[in-house]
Parts: C-alpha cells; structure tokens; sequence
C-alpha cells in the first residue's frame, strides 16, 4: 500500500511539474512576443482568456499575479503607445451606446452591488474587442486570432472529446470548460466553436494540417454533443442546415454531413435519445422542463414591464428573481432565465434589448457585405470564407441562447467585434484592389505598319 501511495505521489508530482512547464514556456514565448508589437500582445491576452492556465496548474500562484490584469494593462498601453489609428463609426457608437445604456441600468438598481463586478468584467470584454478593431488589418493577423482562439478552447475541448468518444463512448461528458460555464455552456461555445476550425482547415497551407484540424473539429463537435444539452441538440442540428445552406458544393458538403453523422450516432445510446425526446414534453416536475421555462421567461418580462428602460439591473436577473417570481417559488428560487435575449429584456429593458437587436443585425449585416462585395473582387473570395464562419457561430448563438442565458460571455462579444473587424478589412483590401496600378496597355501594329507592309516597304526603298 506505502508502495502505491508513493508511486501515486510521484507520478502526479511529475504531471504537476511538466504542466508547470508547459505553462511557463508560453508565457515566455508570449512575454517576448509581446514586447515587438501590440498585436502579439493582443494573441497573448486571447490565449490566457481562452485557455485559462490557471486551471492547469496545481499551484495558484497564477490567480494570484493577475495574468490577464497584466497583459491588458500592457496591451492598452502598447496600442496607444504605437499610435495606431482609432476607430469611430457607426457601429462604434453604438456599442457604446449600449454599454453605457447597462452602467446606467446598475445605477438605477437595487442590486448595485451584486452587478457592479460582472460590469467590469464586460467593460474589459469590449475594450478588448474594440483593440481587435484597432490592430486586425489584414487577413493574415484576421486568421491568427482566429487560430489562437480555436487552438486555446479548442484543444482542450477536442481532448476531452476524443478521450469520451474513445474510452467510453455515449456517455455524458461533465468534465469542466469553466471559460463557457455549465454542459449547456459548454455545448454551445463549441458548437460556436466548429465553423471557425472547419474555416481553418480550408484555408490551410499546409497539407499535414488539413487532416489535424478535421481531427480537433470531430473533437469539438463530439464535446458539444457529450454534454447531453438539449439545446446544444438543436443548435447542432441548425449549424448543420446552416452549413450546408451556405456551401458551394452542395452534394459534397451533403456527403461530409452525412459520414460525421455515421460516425457520432452510432456512439450515442438509448438514453441520450430519451433525453432529448423529453424537449417536446412538459414534466412539471423538473425544474428544468419546457413548463419551468416558460415561467422563467415570463418572469423576465414582468421584469422588463416594470423597468422598461433599463431594467432590473445588468446580469441581476437571478438575484431578483424572487422579487419577481410570481408563482412564490414553485419551480426554486434564484433561477436563470434560459434565454438570452429576454434575459437582456428583464435586466436591461427594452431599451437594452433594442440596442442588443441593432447590434446583432450589424454583426450579421457585415458578414452579408462580404458575400456582395466578393460578386464584384473575387480576389477576396478568402474573406467570404470567414465571413461565412462568424455567421454560422452567431446563428449557433442565437438558436442555443434561446435556451441559455449568454448573452454576456466574452466568445459571443468577441464574434461581434470579429464581425466588425471582417468588415473594415474587407473594405480596405477591396479599396486596394481598386487603387492598384492597372497593367500596361500594349498596342498592336496597326494594317499599314503590318509585316508585309513594313517588308514591302522597305524593298521599295531600298
């Protein structure tokens, strides 16, 4: 027994350490990195917000540096000091009309408190976003934090999956993504999560890294449906449609869907399918049933009926539940609204909601740009591709936010300013292809100085 406690203890030392190690070797890379351009700082950021190394370590020693306080601090700094060009548009403003229509909200609330700390938290999610506009200007740095953010969450997911898919296929998954919360959380930041790696293999360079991304998408895709949310079921089911409708090989992106399908079905048992049968029933004795949330979501427009403006206050939707819940407690106390946007009605009102809607129809209103600008410059026909990635996540986003409250997760935020960002990069590579130098005209001989003229005329001089 002492022999086995021992090796036990030995063995997760040695994980600890080369975990350690692991870590420390990329916040050396992104320490240096950093230090040439903004923009390396801004990957760095994306990758600790994305990743969470402090959850790999055993040691809390990096909770306690403040990490990310750290490499925003410098990424704000660095950005001013390179005098980049800053951004004011239409779509500028009214982001921030909507961020300060929420700080308003929590000083017209009762739960000033309880709100103010998530406040700061997506006051930071918009600066960031915000430093993706000012430092993305072509596609490559576009791609690159495309990548970090598919690699940071998507490894980890991906490993997760396969472990799943491999050792013991079928059942749930409950392990924790903390960046994306709870299983229904988890299933759609990933499902967000597959368009962008399946853009990734496309566009790939390298041909060793088609099939590698292919892998980490099945992953993914495979995470997402372990967790056995009923929403992600559905959401999963619509980025299907979505992707085949957007696709330009209709029959080969029909065959594709249909070999992934083969592969992830026949790992899923009975009682995965019974679950997700229970969505057309009403059990009033779950808590989580159809019935329990239509409650939740009729709580929030009582909310938003009573504070039209702005609200119950920013993300104090559970906090006043209570206050709120006119059936007294029959399905709990302190519940979520499992939905987005009547989340955003009840603790925003419908001012916010207003603000939130126009924000969205921008987001999808850039990537339609791309598609008609792409008719004109095929050259950019790179772009249309991303374009295509960020809406199918939104629409993921919008059909599983209708089952959870998202709507302040830094991944859906960061889609909306990466949509924006497509947009000014689209705008300027078309301005280039326009502005550039056309060829040189070459002029043929006309008839009389044909060959046979210039020939016979020179007989007859000579």
């Amino acid at each position: 027994m002492r022999l086995k406690y021992y090796l036990f203890i030995t063995f997760t030392g040695v994980i600890s350490m080369f975990r350690s190690i692991f870590i420390l070797c990329i916040i050396t890379i992104g320490t240096y990195y950093s230090l040439q351009a903004p923009f390396y700082a801004l990957l760095f950021y994306l990758w600790n917000a994305y990743f969470r190394p402090e959850i790999w370590l055993w040691d809390d020693f990096l909770q306690r540096a403040n990490l990310s306080y750290i490499i925003g601090c410098y990424l704000i700094i660095s950005t001013f000091l390179s005098r980049k060009k800053f951004i004011l548009n239409s779509r500028i403003l009214l982001i921030s009309l909507f961020l300060v229509q929420t700080f308003i909200s929590i000083l017209v609330s009762s739960y000033y408190e309880y709100s103010w700390p998530f406040w700061i938290e997506f006051l930071k999610i918009n600066i960031i976003g915000y430093l993706m506009l000012v430092l993305i200007d072509d596609f490559s740095k576009l791609r690159m934090v495309l990548l970090m953010i598919a690699l940071s969450l998507g490894l980890e997911g991906a490993k997760q999956g396969w472990v799943r898919l491999l050792i013991s296929p079928g059942l749930p998954n409950t392990n924790p993504l903390p960046f994306l919360g709870d299983n229904n959380g988890v299933a759609i930041g990933m499902l967000m999560l597959v368009p962008i790696v399946g853009l990734l293999a496309q566009t790939a360079s390298w041909k060793w890294a088609r099939p590698a991304y292919y892998l980490l998408l099945i992953g993914v895709l495979y995470r997402a449906i372990s967790t056995y949310s009923r929403g992600g079921f559905v959401a999963c089911i619509a980025l299907a449609g979505i992707y085949w409708l957007q696709s330009r090989y209709k029959f080969r992106s029909l065959i594709a869907l249909l070999i992934l399908m083969m592969i992830v079905v026949a790992t899923l048992p009975d009682v995965y399918w019974n679950r997700m049968n229970t969505i057309q029933t009403y059990e009033e004795e779950e808590d989580d049933s159809a019935l329990g949330r239509f409650h939740f979501w009729q709580v929030a427009l009582v909310m938003a009926e009573a504070h039209p403006f702005f609200g119950v206050g920013f993300n104090a939707y559970n906090k006043a539940y209570d206050t709120y819940d006119f059936l007294q407690g029959r399905y709990g106390h302190m519940r979520s609204v499992h939905n987005s946007s009547l989340g955003i009605a009840g603790e925003l009102g419908y001012l916010g909601l207003a603000l939130y809607a126009l924000i969205l129809l921008c987001a999808f209103r850039s990537c339609s740009r791309i598609s008609k600008m792409v008719t004109s410059h095929p050259d950019l026909l790179h772009l249309q591709s991303i374009a295509i990635a960020l809406r199918s996540g939104l629409f993921v986003y919008l059909i599983g936010g209708s089952f959870l409250a998202f709507q302040y997760n830094e991944m859906f935020w960061h889609y909306i300013f990466l949509s924006f960002t497509l947009d000014q990069v689209a705008h300027q590579a078309a301005l280039k292809v326009i502005n550039a130098p056309s060829p040189p005209i070459i002029h043929l001989p006309s008839a009389s100085l044909s060959p046979a003229n210039m020939v016979s005329s020179g007989a007859k001089t000579a």
